[in-house]
């Protein structure tokens, strides 16, 4: 079975800049800007501005490589 967006975390990211009302207030949403969790209810019927954000993540090795000594 597979994990529903909302239950993974996962974050959108705006893929147009727009405004509409939301709530009775205005809202403006920034094109490569604005992000809000999958499963929000903003996102209602405006699925199509939004796209998964492709988060890339530098990882620091932990332990160092055989041969290899850390903190030179």
């Amino acid at each position: 079975m597979r994990t529903s967006e909302t239950e993974r975390g996962e974050i959108l990211v705006a893929i147009e800049s727009a405004i509409f009302r939301y709530e009775g207030a205005d809202v403006m949403i920034t094109k490569d800007l604005t992000r809000v969790r999958a499963g929000h209810p903003i996102t209602k019927g405006r699925e199509h501005l939004f796209k998964p954000v492709d988060a890339h993540y530098d990882i620091e090795q932990a332990t160092a490589a055989p041969g290899e000594r850390r903190g030179e």
